[in-house]
């Protein structure tokens, strides 16, 4: 193989694979994000019921 096709394969394979490997972290994280965030709200949730209810609407 020669380097010229090497780097052409290479270029290829990155183009290919680069956005592929992105797109499923940034849905990795957002999943990770989103249950993160879910969690801290059903905790505030559960710590402001304890708490003192909620002002009734005026």
């Amino acid at each position: 193989m020669t380097p010229e096709e090497f780097f052409m394969y290479l270029i290829i394979a990155l183009v290919i694979i680069t956005p592929i490997g992105a797109r499923l972290y940034r849905r990795l994280t957002l999943n990770r994000t989103t249950r993160m965030l879910r969690e801290q709200l059903n905790q505030s949730q559960g710590n402001r019921s304890t708490a003192t209810p909620p002002e009734p609407p005026r």
